[in-house]
């Protein structure tokens, strides 16, 4: 996963593991999400999944945790929030969005 963005957020829902036969993927993808993830340090990552061993699959304890339910499904909504963007200066009313920095 790349991007040409400096800072940006991903909210994801991936599947929960709860159909025979899937735990092995789900936990696969977890893993690969916290490998991927991790190369965007500058981003928030937010993740609902109703699965135990998220953070510990993941590679890395949420910095908040919230419960909720997605239909009858008791789910966490993990919260890995990254930095604030630096707010744009301005300067003879021009951005340094605009001037590319």
């Amino acid at each position: 996963m790349r991007s040409k963005q400096k800072y940006g957020f991903i909210i994801t829902n991936p599947p929960y593991g709860q159909r025979l036969g899937e735990i092995p993927e789900v936990e696969k993808l977890y893993r690969e999400m916290g490998e991927t993830f991790n190369n965007f340090d500058t981003w928030s990552f937010f993740v609902i999944t109703s699965y135990e061993k998220f953070e510990q699959l993941y590679g890395k304890k949420a910095d908040k945790k919230r419960k909720l339910y997605n239909g009858r499904v008791m789910c966490n909504l993990y919260q890995y929030p990254g930095p604030r963007p630096p707010r744009p200066r301005k300067a003879d009313g021009i951005t340094n969005e605009h001037k590319g920095e």
